[in-house]
């Protein structure tokens, strides 16, 4: 998608700031996610974040961008990429969440999503990585194998655990779809369509509880803690999604995707300080597996022509590759 012109920079203490804002929410979703479930069921947390999310960038879009619109001939794939990297991850996420409650372990799998974006790359987009990228890729699908056996030592199901990499895949599919098929959709409505969208996929399920429940996916037994579980979930939607991905656009949009995208760095770190701020065991192997998987996003996202050009401005990332 082109980069609108109209915003211009932003001021650097304001960059920097919106860029540890969105550390900080993004970093926090996942333990939001778990304070949230002990009153909510996975689909019920879904459902509450994307539809809060939704209603708060409808209000921006409303108020400061009223002038763009959505193309009816986007919708198909605007709905595609909103199921895939919308519905689904939010509520796999607080469904392993709750299953086994290390929030800190899935927020660590973050970190997957570059790299899986690569490999979704090579069918999708027809881009052929580097030997670079490749030497990266592998080196980081070893160190995803290593984060994944420090979680079945911990007792994480293999079930769980396939679980836990497809919300990372679903990401990197839905970016990857989103560049092929949404370069020139206009950022703030589109994100309102599919957060919109999503909200409908996952409402016929959170308001059938007979139906969540008989899928594994219900709410809690006894349910506890409403307060801080709505607070939480209020959290998740307006700020941890709906917020987040508005000043990452804009970041994107008048930084670029290197300097916005490093996000990525710095979520899993924020998982896992907030694991240990929440008493969690966190293991030396996932440590060493962490920092191995965030030095291949480093080798495979080292500058390069390619983001020479999209530093300029030729053309924006994808709003959803930091999304947690």
């Amino acid at each position: 998608m082109r980069i609108p012109t109209a915003l211009g920079q932003l001021p650097p203490v304001i960059a920097y700031f919106q860029f540890a804002l969105i550390c900080l929410f993004f970093g926090s979703n996942f333990i939001l996610m778990s304070r949230a479930s002990r009153w909510f069921g996975p689909v019920e947390i879904g459902l509450g974040r994307v539809f809060g999310a939704a209603i708060l960038l409808a209000i921006v879009w409303i108020v400061a961008e009223r002038s763009r619109r959505l193309r009816p001939r986007d919708l198909r794939n605007i709905a595609l990429v909103a199921v895939i990297a919308n519905a689904y991850p939010y509520a796999a996420q607080p469904t392993l969440i709750a299953s086994f409650g290390a929030h800190s372990f899935f927020g660590m799998t973050v970190a997957f999503t570059p790299l899986l974006t690569i490999l979704v790359s090579i069918p999708v987009l027809g881009i052929h990585p580097t030997w670079r990228q490749i030497i990266g890729v592998i080196g980081g699908l070893g160190f995803i194998g290593m984060l994944l056996n420090a979680g079945a030592l911990q007792g994480i199901t293999v079930g769980m655990l396939a679980m836990a990499v497809t919300v990372p895949l679903s990401y990197a599919l839905g970016n990857t779809w989103l560049r092929r098929t949404l370069r020139d959709a206009d950022p703030t409505p589109m994100s309102v369509a599919m957060l919109m969208i999503s909200s409908l996929t996952l409402a016929p399920l959170a308001l059938a509880p007979g139906l969540s429940t008989t899928l594994g996916i219900g709410p809690p037994t006894p349910r506890t803690d409403f307060a801080i579980a709505a607070a939480a979930l209020g959290a998740l939607g307006a700020l941890g999604t709906g917020a987040c991905v508005w000043m990452f656009v804009r970041l994107v949009q008048s930084h670029g995707p290197l300097f916005a995208g490093m996000v990525t760095y710095v979520v899993p770190v924020m998982a896992i300080l907030w694991g240990l701020a929440d008493g969690e065991t966190i293991t030396s192997q996932q440590l060493i597996a962490v920092s191995g998987i965030l030095s291949m996003v480093a080798l495979v996202q080292a500058p390069t022509q390619k983001h020479t050009a999209e530093e300029s401005g030729e053309w924006s990332p994808d709003p959803l590759t930091a999304d947690a």
